[in-house]
């Protein structure tokens, strides 16, 4: 991470925009240890413990579906697999070579494990309604813990059933599907999982990027996140594509926090 970090922030205005101002965020020397979060595109994300262990969620397949490549040179320990479709493994799914580090451990079932600096617990949940049948709509909600922080992921997961979100107790970040076509959840789905969950900050995903996907090269019905944007308040919106977070940088109400996409991906 740089020395100091130029981020943007963005108020939400009612509905009559977005008003946007920037800082500049002296380092702390005296801050608690911190998780490095990096979104990558789509659903895809990296995080990197204090320690250096480094866990990869969710890379997707370069042309398929979404109208851009996976940028080289992400290398991981861990490679977290929500579920088999082409946007989340890979490219496993359409016999792809997967785009993660010769020797990375992957993991796609529930369960319990530790890798590296991270606790990392999978729960058995289910593929949003109408998609996934073709592997029993299976998908793997993963919860990371490091730093003092619990970090969700949901994948394509519909709503949460109550077995799901016991299991995962607090959480403090969560990584959700939103669109502004409402894809994955619809607009209720989401707003009782955010109630329910109660998450400091949400981080949305999964949705079409415009600068990368031209009208012929995007998914018909994928949405891009200002759309949604524009209904919400506290959100930040930053101009890196990672962050470093510790327990003493969640906010006390809870914020959206949007990252760019991964500077390598270009628009093709």
């Amino acid at each position: 991470m740089p020395a100091r970090t130029r981020v943007l922030l963005a108020v939400v205005l009612g509905t009559h925009g977005v008003q946007i101002s920037s800082l500049e965020t002296p380092p702390n020397p005296a801050r608690a240890e911190s998780v490095t979060i990096e979104y990558v595109a789509h659903a895809c994300f990296r995080f990197t413990s204090p320690d250096g262990a480094r866990v990869l969620v969710d890379p997707f397949a370069s042309r398929v579906w979404i109208g851009y490549d996976f940028p080289p040179g992400i290398d991981a320990d861990t490679v977290l697999i929500t579920h088999p479709h082409y946007d989340h493994d890979g490219g496993v799914s359409v016999d792809r070579r997967p785009p993660w580090a010769e020797g990375a451990t992957v993991l796609r079932e529930p369960g319990l494990h530790d890798e590296g600096g991270f606790r990392i617990l999978g729960i058995r949940g289910k593929h949003a309604d109408p998609w996934g049948k073709e592997f029993g709509q299976t998908n793997t909600v993963w919860l990371l813990e490091a730093a003092g922080l619990r970090i969700a992921h949901l994948g394509d997961n519909g709503p949460l059933s109550r077995d799901a979100i016991d299991k995962l107790g607090k959480v403090d970040i969560l990584l959700v599907p939103i669109d502004s076509k409402f894809h994955i959840l619809q607009r209720d789905e989401i707003r009782a999982i955010l109630e329910e969950m109660s998450p400091r900050i949400v981080i949305p995903m999964h949705y079409r990027h415009p600068d990368l996907e031209s009208d012929d090269s995007a998914p018909e019905d994928l949405g891009d996140i200002d759309g949604w944007l524009r209904q919400r308040e506290r959100v930040r919106r930053l101009a890196s594509h990672e962050i470093r977070i510790s327990p003493d940088d969640l906010p006390a109400e809870q914020e959206i926090l949007v990252l760019q996409h991964w500077p390598a991906i270009q628009r093709q």
